[in-house]
């Protein structure tokens, strides 16, 4: 059993890339990716979270809202109370 022990450990350094540091210092390249790829989702969740946040906005009992786009102008539908919808940046509710 020693020796399928020693045999199998034998093929795995093999396999082990003679370049890569070892012990428990170094390997700044593969954390420096990771720090890449954590910022990067980072990113993409704050504007996720923001796009859904603005995105939504609520006319209360008694009001209406009209909405203001950026590209063509006021929208002619008059919008109710209750939960509405817009596009971030793009659009903007004025509630009365």
């Amino acid at each position: 059993m020693a020796d399928k022990l020693k045999e199998a450990m034998k093929r795995l350094s093999q396999n082990i890339p003679k370049g890569m540091p070892s012990g428990g210092s170094g390997g700044g390249a593969g954390a420096a990716a990771a720090a890449g790829k954590a910022v990067t989702a980072l990113v993409g969740a704050g504007a996720l979270s923001y796009g859904a946040f603005h995105s939504v906005y609520t006319v209360d009992g008694g009001h209406r809202a009209v909405v203001f786009n950026r590209l063509t102008g006021m929208k002619p539908t008059v919008y109710g109370e209750g939960l509405n919808f817009n596009i971030p940046w793009f659009e903007r509710p004025y509630i009365y």
